[in-house]
């Protein structure tokens, strides 16, 4: 109910590093760790040791935002962010853990959500209509260049981005930048407990436990709280339109992957996005075949 969305990446760039692998193998789940085991994998994530071996970055979407967009934009505003902070070489691949794709990511026309699956049927028998309406000769398209047009510099993109369900539990790059996220969180909504102790943003990080409920129906809404939430305009008597699901947080996390020849070759663990104000990215070298399923065969299983 309260305080931004953050968004962190993570991609390896020395895929064969023992010492890389060994940081990559101690990740999990954020949400499977205690609050200690999080904070001590962010130090060794975060480590200057790594600096050239691994790349990261930590980006954020404001109250403002959440509010003049909705929760899930901003959150893949802040993915986008964060893939695009990420140092040089940036990852080819970035990997999404959940449904949907930033579409700030894409390329032009590309889809940034799965929709239903009708939707999807549709777009799956398009091209086998399509052939018997293809003109003879192919126009010729002029190619776009990478090259600054008229001093407006073509914005990067990655070649390919993915969605992986349940990312965070599947590819280690996806949990390091979760990992990354959450920390850089619950450390923000700390100091904001430091602001405003009323709202014990300590203890609850800004989620709408009932605790937080009560003491917003005894002190109000502070400016951090997101005007957009059900229980906040209902706090504040204005109508209770567009209800956005008061889920919290929308963690994302953005799994990044460098691609060789076609195949994604996870160099350890990246950028992934999730549903709870966080995000990440990175690669790994041995291949994660539950990475490249279909989004599309896990129906309905939106975070």
């Amino acid at each position: 109910l309260a305080g931004p969305v953050v968004a962190a990446a993570f991609a390896v760039i020395a895929h064969e590093d023992a010492e890389v692998r060994e940081l990559l193998a101690g990740v999990a789940d954020s949400k499977q760790m205690t609050t200690q085991q999080r904070e001590d994998l962010f130090v060794k994530l975060t480590s200057p040791n790594f600096e050239g071996r691994t790349t990261w970055a930590i980006a954020e979407a404001s109250v403002a935002e959440i509010d003049e967009a909705n929760i899930l934009r901003a959150a893949l505003t802040a993915m986008s962010r964060a893939v695009s902070a990420l140092s040089v070489p940036r990852p080819d691949v970035v990997l999404v853990d959940g449904c949907n794709r930033p579409p700030e990511l894409l390329a032009p026309g590309e889809q940034w959500t799965r929709g239903p699956k009708k939707t999807q049927e549709d777009a799956r028998k398009q091209p086998k209509l399509l052939k018997w309406f293809a003109p003879r000769a192919k126009p010729k398209v002029a190619e776009e260049s990478p090259q600054a047009t008229d001093g407006v510099a073509t914005p990067w993109r990655p070649r390919r981005v993915e969605a992986v369900i349940e990312g965070d539990g599947r590819v280690p790059s996806i949990s390091a930048a979760s990992i990354l996220a959450k920390v850089y969180r619950d450390r923000l909504m700390e100091k904001l407990h430091v602001k405003y102790p009323q709202y014990g943003f300590m203890a609850h990080k800004g989620y709408g436990t009932e605790a937080h409920m009560q003491a917003i129906r005894e002190h109000g809404v502070c400016p951090e709280h997101r005007r957009s939430f059900g229980p906040v305009r209902e706090a504040l008597g204005l109508d209770k339109e567009p209800e956005q699901r008061p889920t919290g947080n929308i963690q994302m996390l953005l799994g990044a992957a460098r691609s060789t020849g076609g195949s994604v070759e996870n160099t350890s663990a990246s950028s992934a996005m999730k549903v709870e104000n966080s995000l990440g990215a990175g690669s790994a070298k041995a291949m994660w075949p539950e990475a490249k399923e279909e989004a599309e065969e896990e129906d309905g299983d939106d975070k």
